[in-house]
């Protein structure tokens, strides 16, 4: 290719043709063959969804592993060399049996990775000797641990010993990680093998990483080097190791993390050790890739053959590959070629295929394919709304918990008896009978939707052009349901996502809007909802619903935070209730001490009482004056009363407005105003925040 994207003319004629068997074939024009009936690279999704409308069938090319070493490599090729199969190499060299095979597996191995996959994980047996079953000695060995494996994810149970002893089981991330406030990444640990007697080694902790743990144990609890025992066992790599080693740990009593969380059952494991991965850094070598080309029964297999020759070839040129075609699974409906890639090519570049490359794989193969006359497009599966196929470590998974292996029987039953082994089976049953059934894809990603929106215009306009075509009628609803069901959900993804930001916004949304807006949703998931096919309607609702549950919870959260917001607007009401609650109980008890006074005087004045005219003036004067004392007192005690309701309500609820009734007096009545003003404003703010924050739905 040419660096405007031209075809280099010059290499293509020199390029020889391809062969019966090996050799190079030609490379075909980017821009389509020279033959009218090919569907080139690059042809628009009117002619490709057009091809399958006329019964064309997706091309389909998919990377099912890869392999480390030769050992895996030579099983997965002596596996394809089958009664039926033919291995083929690069070079055009039939392979047949285990002998030729391994050989040229043994040539390739010289261009193989020399690393070793990463060493991520071990269980350790750890003693500091002189510790006993107290809980002061227990304490003593976890702030060892914690010392040795510091910046480390690690769990341990601790065991007591038949002498009175303790020790630790322990399971170790070996990869350092770079903590909050920490300046050292702790650097990673590494097991190496030592020899005990002649003939026999022991695993040990590499010289630094034992020197540096038990450095940090004797700083820690200062105890001699001497005293202190790291064993480590075989050590694993990924995170299936994790969950291996967890499980094990755990069997015989309840073992604990390092940030405290209790593991005592699956569930729990499983969690530990997802949160375990970001910190594995596991690194496992790619010597060579395994590849699935295939096509539905019926089509001619020397003519598959062909395809299969020259697709790899032009695209694994500087690779070396083997291939071999299977036809043992016509009866369940394809026939299917084994391709054996070394990833490093002659010049050590490595294949890193992404989803690009699969395209362009698919693309090449249908044309390779097409010219062999086997009816094959290259499709995507997002342009059908198909659902994710699932791959053969799925089908392994559940084959080995469903029907034993021969030889391999007990090991198998345990495999699938394990309750650390469930959630795994579930989860590839699942994937099947995904894959079996084709649910309708729900696209939710803006690039996704994109390709549902094009795919779903495309096929209805086909549906027209050959209303005839039961396929081209079905591909159009098909895609319809998957548009409606996939901008469904993308609303409710969005939707989430802006009530995340709420609180920080400039324009808060409010608990008032955002309740309508979750009506809103319900109301447009219900009507996509009626209308899909029964296999995606219960999934379509599966995956709505935990989008509605979620944001009916920021919903009420949203509610109390308001009614927090509304309480801090409000605080100077509430402060200013209480200085007035203050005052009027300090006037109430005033005024009851006057009412006190007053009524000494008339005892007074009744004592000294004589039947002169002039006592019984004063008698009657200081009568009068006790009932005015008790009237004022009286008038203070029901302010004082109304003041400390009023405060106990707004501090209740200040956003409550208040009673008419509780303002007795001009104070209270001002503080009523007040409340009442701040209550507008916070209103107003709110109704303006509604307006700009709308949600549109399309109906």
């Amino acid at each position: 290719m040419t660096i405007t994207g031209g075809e280099d003319e010059e290499k293509r004629r020199r390029l020889p043709d391809v062969s019966a068997k090996g050799g190079k074939p030609p490379r075909l024009s980017v821009h389509g063959s020279s033959s009218p009936a090919v569907i080139g690279r690059g042809a628009p999704l009117i002619s490709r969804a057009r091809a399958l409308a006329q019964g064309y069938q997706p091309a389909v090319v998919k990377v099912v592993s890869y392999a480390h070493g030769s050992a895996r490599a030579s099983a997965t090729a002596n596996y394809v060399d089958r009664d039926d199969a033919l291995l083929e190499t690069q070079d055009g060299v039939e392979l047949k049996g285990r002998a030729a095979i391994n050989a040229e597996i043994a040539e390739w191995a010289k261009d193989f990775e020399p690393r070793k996959e990463s060493q991520d994980v071990a269980s350790v047996r750890f003693q500091v000797m002189g510790l006993k079953d107290t809980p002061a000695d227990r304490g003593a060995l976890e702030k060892a641990m914690s010392a040795a494996f510091a910046g480390h994810r690690y769990a341990y149970r601790i065991d007591a010993l038949m002498d009175g002893a303790i020790e630790a089981r322990a399971v170790v991330a070996f990869a350092g990680t770079l903590r909050e406030g920490e300046t050292d990444a702790r650097g990673r640990f590494y097991v190496t093998e030592r020899d005990v007697a002649e003939g026999f080694e022991a695993r040990v902790f590499a010289p630094k990483s034992e020197a540096r743990m038990k450095a940090r144990i004797e700083a820690a609890i200062g105890i001699g080097q001497h005293r202190i025992v790291l064993e480590p066992g075989a050590p694993g790599n990924g995170p299936t190791s994790v969950v291996d080693r967890l499980t094990r740990l755990q069997e015989h009593d309840a073992a604990a993390s390092d940030s405290g969380a209790l593991l005592d059952n699956p569930s729990a494991i499983q969690a530990e050790s997802r949160a375990w991965r970001r910190d594995l850094r596991s690194f496992k070598p790619r010597d060579t890739m395994h590849l699935i080309v295939s096509a539905k029964a019926g089509v001619g297999v020397n003519a598959f053959r062909t395809a299969v020759r020259g697709f790899v070839h032009e695209q694994f040129a500087e690779h070396k590959f083997m291939f071999g075609v299977h036809t043992d699974k016509a009866d369940a409906g394809h026939v299917h070629a084994h391709v054996i890639v070394a990833v490093r090519d002659a010049e050590g570049v490595k294949i890193h295929p992404g989803p690009q490359d699969f395209r362009h794989w698919r693309e090449a193969f249908a044309e390779h394919a097409q010219m062999q006359g086997i009816k094959i497009v290259a499709t995507s599966a997002a342009e059908r709304a198909s659902s994710q196929s699932y791959g053969p470590k799925d089908k392994a998974i559940v084959d080995a918990a469903d029907y034993p292996r021969p030889g391999r029987e007990a090991r198998d039953r345990a495999y699938a008896s394990n309750p650390a082994n469930k959630t795994l089976i579930d989860n590839a049953r699942r994937r099947i009978e995904i894959a079996h059934t084709n649910p309708i894809r729900m696209p939710t990603s803006e690039r996704q939707l994109a390709v549902a929106n094009d795919s779903a215009s495309t096929w209805r306009q086909l549906a027209r052009e050959e209303p005839q075509s039961a396929t081209a009628s079905a591909l159009a609803q098909r895609m319809q349901f998957s548009q409606a069901a996939g901008q469904a959900i993308a609303t409710l993804v969005n939707q989430a996502l802006i009530t995340q930001t709420t609180r920080s916004s400039a324009m808060p949304i409010t608990a008032a809007q955002m309740g309508s807006d979750l009506k809103l949703l319900n109301e447009a998931v219900d009507k996509v909802g009626a209308v899909l096919p029964a296999d995606t309607k219960a999934a379509f609702f599966e995956r709505s619903g935990r989008y509605l549950e979620k944001l009916a919870a920021r919903v009420d959260m949203q509610r109390v935070f308001e009614a927090k917001s509304s309480q801090a607007a409000l605080a100077p009401v509430v402060e200013q209730a209480g200085g007035i609650a203050r005052v009027e109980q300090r006037e109430a008890i005033s005024a009851q001490r006057l009412v006190e006074s007053a009524e000494a005087v008339e005892r007074c004045i009744e004592a000294a009482a004589n039947p002169m005219p002039a006592s019984a003036r004063d008698i009657d004067t200081s009568r009068l004056i006790v009932r005015e004392a008790e009237r004022t007192a009286a008038d203070e005690q029901a302010r004082a009363h109304a003041a400390r309701e009023a405060q106990r309500l707004l501090a209740a609820n200040a956003a409550a407005p208040l009673a008419a009734s509780l303002a007795v007096d001009a104070r209270l009545e001002a503080l009523r105003r007040e409340q009442m003003e701040k209550l507008r404003q916070i209103s107003a703010e709110k109704e303006a925040a509604g307006e700009t924050s709308g949600l549109e739905i399309e109906r």
